[in-house]
């Protein structure tokens, strides 16, 4: 009996422990626990962000090793560059396919990641399925121009994967991907005003 009273006296402990830590979090911001990164590391106050441009037409393609070449010949919203976030520039195509280019022209250097450091991502609808490539692409992305006219680049992809972006769990282990086959692929886009 008395080792049950001492196990709940224990897990009392810790329920009250992490509800003070969580309460410190939120009075004192990140900071406390994330390092100067996200508080006096930017001085007073995070920086401001800025727009640099906003594109509205545009086209990229997609040449797949040894298949098709997509063309994706609408930006289906604006497409934005930021001084501090950088790009977030979506491209569509009548198929299903979809581009994504974030981080172009990026003032600041998230979590370890180099500045300027462009990200692209594939997105297909596919018979009613949402396929995505995830962030576990292995792209090398040269950002030729970002402007505030234009952005334009190019992307070397190899051995992309496709998981389900509606069901892609958040595990230790990572997500699985689809039973499809990778591909490799060269990538074009622009986007102008």
């Amino acid at each position: 009996m008395r080792g049950g009273i001492g196990r709940g006296r224990r897990w009392t402990g810790v329920v009250a422990g992490v509800a003070v830590a969580t309460l410190a979090i939120l009075l004192s911001g990140c900071e406390l626990f994330l390092g100067p990164t996200f508080g006096r590391g930017f001085g007073e106050a995070f920086p401001s962000s800025s727009p640099i441009a906003s594109y509205s037409h545009g086209t990229a393609t997609i040449a797949i090793a040894g298949g098709e070449t997509v063309v994706l010949g609408e930006l289906p919203e604006p497409g934005e560059v930021d001084a501090l976030f950088g790009s977030d520039i979506h491209w569509a195509s009548s198929s299903g396919w979809h581009l994504h280019v974030t981080g172009a022209g990026s003032s600041m250097d998230p979590s370890g990641m180099t500045p300027d450091g462009a990200y692209v991502t594939f997105d297909r609808i596919t018979d009613g399925q949402h396929w995505t490539s995830g962030f576990g692409n292995r792209c090398i992305v040269d950002v030729a121009t970002v402007s505030g006219d234009a952005i334009r680049g190019t992307a070397a992809c190899k051995g992309v994967e496709w998981f389900d972006a509606l069901t892609m769990p958040t595990s230790h282990d990572g997500p699985k991907p689809l039973d499809e086959p990778k591909f490799d692929a060269e990538v074009t886009f622009e986007a102008t005003r």
